[in-house]
């Protein structure tokens, strides 16, 4: 079970970086970006990036306190 949780954190590492690659690339072309679509591609590359990190570290496991 722990495989298949750090591979489902794997992609949605992948596609979060596959969202700001997106963003960056409508900024950069000549059209320019949709401002609402970009700043829902930022957001989803967020949550995507909390929801790997959630899924790497697993349910049992607390953060340290520093």
């Amino acid at each position: 079970m722990t495989v298949l949780r750090r591979i489902a954190a794997v992609l949605c590492v992948l596609i979060a970086l596959l969202l700001a690659y997106s963003v960056i690339a409508a900024v950069v072309s000549d059209e320019g970006a949709r401002v609402g679509v970009a700043i829902g591609y930022v957001i989803g590359a967020i949550i995507l990036a909390a929801l790997a990190s959630v899924l790497w570290r697993g349910k049992g496991r607390s953060r340290p306190v520093a």
